[in-house]
């Protein structure tokens, strides 16, 4: 008789993308188009860790962030990008290293001052970029995100179909990203593609 000793396996889980068998990569061209005016994507390998300063650390606080972090903008610092996600509460993304790394990075970085909340899983971020990308997101949402009020480098919170989206631009790219909860992932994508049916679309 042989005995395995539980202790000893060790299970890698498997994360899909909430996305996976719901919808496929799919385009929709309407008559004479060879672009479509809509493309929606999402993005793959972030880490995302929500950081929440502790009251009364601002000065120490200051002293830790080199970035300016303002309200409602999306800050680039190194390999990091800081989103305004509410008075002292932001999410840092990262698309280099382990998930597990950043939150160690950032709890070496501001311990004492901030801590952090691992959401690399729990959120889905989709981009939506073309030339009627701002038509069809104007349908579901209602912030003025032309591009002179909502300039490269801004975000907000936001809600699209009852569902709550941060919605941003960040810098030196030229499309809009939305982030949310990872189980509404689906019925957003449904929306958008929705939303972007009359200006000819393609999910990848």
């Amino acid at each position: 008789r042989e005995y395995v000793c539980v202790a000893e396996l060790i299970f890698e889980p498997v994360i899909d993308s909430p996305l996976l068998r719901h919808l496929e990569d799919a385009q929709v061209l309407l008559s004479g188009q060879t672009h479509p005016g809509v493309v929606i994507k999402e993005i793959h390998g972030r880490s995302l860790v929500l950081v929440t300063r502790r009251q009364n650390m601002e000065l120490k606080w200051g002293e830790r962030i080199d970035a300016a972090l303002v309200k409602n903008t999306v800050v680039a610092s190194g390999t990091r990008t800081w989103h305004w996600y509410g008075p002292g509460i932001w999410v840092v993304c990262s698309s280099e290293g382990e998930e597990s790394q950043l939150s160690v990075e950032l709890e070496t970085q501001l311990g004492g001052v901030a801590y952090g909340v691992e959401l690399s899983h729990a959120r889905s971020i989709l981009s939506l970029s073309g030339p009627k990308a701002l038509s069809a997101l104007a349908k579901l949402c209602s912030l003025d995100l032309h591009p002179k009020m909502f300039v490269a480098g801004s975000c907000a919170n936001t809600t699209m179909h009852d569902m709550k989206v941060h919605i941003a631009r960040v810098p030196g790219r030229d499309d809009f990203e939305l982030d949310v909860m990872r189980g509404f992932a689906v019925c957003l994508c449904e929306a958008l593609v929705s939303a972007s049916a009359e200006y000819g679309y393609r999910f990848e």
